[in-house]
């Protein structure tokens, strides 16, 4: 597996607390452990140490400019070449991130761990804001904060709030506040910066007024009807955005999404059966927990790549559904 969960202790590099994750994998926590207990049980507890790149030419050993490799220094591997401008961010700062928000704000973690050999390391705290959705008022979301970092350069340090839904453990990301480009659904800094947990939270200070208005716009798409011919088109928009052809492979996924969208977990909620909130679960779903053949490789799809990139379209041309752009008048 290419970007599999971490095994290079002899154990999946894996905590969380609560129901057991849909890879099963991991070690299993108390509510309220400390960070120390959590660096054990994610297997987190090692450094980054960054060393000369050197190289044998004719019997001498030569070093190259400018250029370092990450290594791990419980097992010595090699994860990363990086230039010397390159700021690395340690395992252990990730957890350490949410301590004061534990303390301050009651932000509990829920799972950490580290994919592909220890090069992305990530945490996932929930925020303890929820809201329940629906005229029968049974579709209940929570808060969480995301804190993801790489020392492969695939990801810079990411800190994102995510929705979660009770019912089926779904994810979506939502935006953190306006920018005149549009919505920013992150902050991230590259890893030519420094990391500052200080200057991240002040970055994250608008949560409740995104929260407030992500919940309005769910709110929105489980009172927009949408029959089963209808959620074809839309999850074909989804799939193949600019009205290019079906390939087999999209065609197969159009219709597991179809299939989710009928029988998925938490489709049969009033929020969701027939309407728009339930034609946006059933991709969230195929793409949290149906994608991928490796669970593992789905974790790292949904939250950090294509699987990542599907849920975003869902929810853009779902708000375009039920908000579509003014018409431009005939002059």
């Amino acid at each position: 597996m290419a970007h599999d969960i971490d095994h290079s202790t002899g154990k999946p590099a894996i905590a969380y607390v609560g129901e057991t994750p849909w890879h099963g994998l991991g070690e299993k926590l108390p509510p309220g452990a400390s960070i120390e207990r959590w660096l054990r049980a994610a297997r987190l507890e090692w450094e980054l140490e960054r060393l000369p790149v050197q190289y044998l030419v004719q019997g001498r050993v030569r070093t190259m400019p400018g250029r370092f490799v990450l290594v791990r220094s419980d097992t010595d591997a090699a994860l990363s070449i990086v230039s010397e401008d390159y700021q690395v961010v340690q395992p252990k700062e990730v957890l350490e991130f949410y301590r004061n928000l534990a303390d301050l704000y009651g932000y509990t973690l829920e799972t950490s761990g580290a994919l592909d050999g220890g090069r992305k390391v990530w945490a996932l705290a929930k925020t303890g804001i929820a809201d329940i959705v629906g005229k029968d008022q049974s579709d209940e979301l929570g808060a969480y904060l995301l804190l993801a970092t790489s020392c492969d350069k695939t990801l810079a340090t990411t800190a994102t709030y995510t929705s979660i839904r009770v019912v089926c453990q779904n994810t979506l990301f939502f935006a953190m506040e306006e920018v005149e480009e549009g919505r920013r659904r992150h902050v991230k800094i590259p890893h030519t910066r420094r990391f500052n947990p200080n200057l991240v939270m002040q970055a994250l200070k608008p949560m409740d007024t995104a929260w407030a208005e992500f919940i309005a716009k769910v709110s929105e798409f489980a009172c927009y009807p949408m029959e089963p011919d209808e959620a074809g088109l839309y999850f074909k928009a989804v799939l193949v955005p600019e009205n290019k052809d079906f390939s087999d492979k999209t065609w197969l996924e159009h219709e597991t999404i179809c299939s989710l969208y009928r029988s998925a977990p938490g489709q049969d909620l009033p929020s969701a059966r027939k309407t728009l909130w339930g034609a946006v679960n059933a991709v969230t779903y195929y793409a949290d927990h149906v994608r991928s053949e490796s669970s593992a490789d789905r974790l790292n799809s949904a939250w950090f790549g294509a699987g990542d990139g599907l849920k975003e379209r869902a929810w853009t041309q779902a708000s375009q559904l039920v908000s579509p752009a003014p018409a431009v008048p005939f002059l």
